[in-house]
């Protein structure tokens, strides 16, 4: 009974102070809001200036590396922040050793050449920071063609099962999980918004991610038209893709087996050169 009564007590003080809140408070009115939603954002004077500096450091864009930064999904200033810490990375060994030679520790190379090496390494490692970039995007488009061959195998299956051409699109997309299904449904979130055709999307986005899969995708799409055709397209390519995908992981398997042959070859001429040296020691000695 105390406990109903408590209760019953707390609701009606709650009651009573939203009723003199309504009744006092003060509210924005509605024409204020709506301005204020319009009011067009403008960017700070700092913040301008930062975007400036950090585009100038960064260097001159191409469409190659802003490729490479969206399959990534890398902003401008983590791609500096990659290549401020591969110059650094570069310098430490070279600082270490300037620091070792101004102690007196080490005094076999003059201080001079170890601040050329310093500046060396950071100059060095400043311009592979792009080639390191190139590399892991490179790693990134495989896994994405990976997953756009998985992508169109489901919009098949679901095909064959009677789903239409959008439901297949639309459903599989939403099966996956990672990077490219989710650059896949924002192409196609972004085509029913637009009320465009989904294949022209993705093209935009093989566009715009430097994967040339999405874009014959399109080129085939706009081609095929509706119905079989479109099943059949997408079984080609998706069997086509696997293909290049096996012989391309064959071709890297065999090129790693090729650079391991000097490796050996190197071992087994100290293991030689090892075994015949007291011999030959003996042969020459008097």
């Amino acid at each position: 009974m105390v406990l109903t009564m408590t209760l019953a007590g707390a609701c009606a003080g709650a009651g009573l102070l939203l009723i003199v809140r309504g009744l006092v408070g003060s509210t924005t009115p509605l024409d204020v809001l709506v301005a204020d939603l319009h009011r067009p954002r403008t960017a700070s004077v700092q913040d301008d200036r930062r975007r400036r500096i950090v585009e100038h450091l960064a260097g001159t864009s191409t469409p190659d590396r802003a490729a490479d930064l969206a399959v990534l999904e890398r902003s401008l200033d983590k791609y500096l922040e990659g290549r401020l810490t591969w110059s650094m990375l570069a310098a430490a060994p070279g600082l270490a050793f300037l620091l070792l030679a101004a102690t007196g520790t080490m005094t076999v190379l003059s201080p001079g050449v170890l601040v050329i090496a310093v500046v060396g390494g950071a100059i060095g490692g400043w311009f592979y920071a792009p080639i390191d970039l190139h590399s892991d995007a490179e790693r990134a488009r495989r896994d994405f063609r990976h997953a756009l061959a998985a992508y169109l195998e489901l919009v098949t299956i679901l095909m064959a099962g009677g789903a239409g051409v959008e439901t297949a699109v639309f459903d599989a997309a939403s099966a996956g999980h990672g990077a490219a299904f989710r650059h896949i449904r924002s192409a196609l979130t972004a085509a029913q918004a637009r009320r465009q055709p989904p294949w022209k999307l993705l093209g935009e986005l093989g566009d715009r991610l430097g994967v040339s899969e999405l874009v014959e995708l399109h080129s085939s799409m706009t081609l095929a038209g509706d119905g079989a055709q479109v099943r059949n397209s997408l079984g080609a390519m998706a069997a086509g893709m696997r293909r290049r995908d096996l012989a391309q992981i064959e071709t890297e398997a065999h090129a790693k087996s090729e650079a391991m042959v000097l490796p050996v070859a190197l071992m087994f001429a100290g293991f030689l050169i090892l075994i015949g040296y007291p011999a030959l020691s003996a042969l020459t000695t008097p």
